[in-house]
């Protein structure tokens, strides 16, 4: 796989309609990365360091709280454990990214987004390209002031097959 640098100005996060919360996103682009709970945590580690009670009312703590009343299994505690690994990630990368340390877990986008592709999903402002792989690295890469990544852009596998790994896991099995 070959990566090319792309703007992070152009980047969204993966779609998933069970566990989307429109409340907890902001803006006419409700996926793209810049506007994103993920950014807004990164923002925070960058202002505030890990400042717990700033973590617990932010809209990436409420997201994955959100997820874990949909069925999905994110207990307080998990976010919890999951935020300081995103604050680790956000820590490894003040120097900027660095593609040697990330050769076998590459930044990976879609082209298109994976529920439009997959299951026909066409809400009028899904669109862009989509991170599969890598959104925490391109938030903290972005609340570091930098504005290009080295990505794979990849196209669904598998398209309008209605089927994914995903599936299992949103119906709370």
């Amino acid at each position: 796989m070959k990566s090319a640098k792309v703007s992070l100005h152009k980047l969204h996060i993966r779609y998933v309609p069970k566990i989307f919360n429109s409340t907890l996103w902001v803006g006419n682009d409700p996926m793209w990365l810049l506007s994103s709970p993920h950014v807004e945590l990164m923002e925070i580690f960058l202002r505030y360091g890990f400042d717990t009670p700033r973590i617990f009312n932010s809209r990436y703590f409420k997201d994955r709280q959100y997820r874990n009343s949909v069925g999905l299994n994110w207990p307080d505690k998990k976010i919890l454990e999951h935020v300081k690994k995103r604050y680790g990630t956000f820590k490894s990368m003040k120097k900027g990214y660095d593609k040697n340390k990330c050769k076998t877990v590459p930044i990976v986008v879609l082209v298109e987004p994976f529920w439009k592709t997959r299951y026909n999903v066409n809400e009028e402002w899904l669109g862009g390209f989509e991170i599969w792989n890598g959104a925490g690295r391109c938030a903290a890469a972005y609340a570091w002031g930098d504005c290009d990544i080295p990505c794979v852009f990849v196209k669904d596998n598998k398209p309008e097959t209605m089927k994914s790994h995903l599936d299992k896991k949103l119906k709370g099995e």
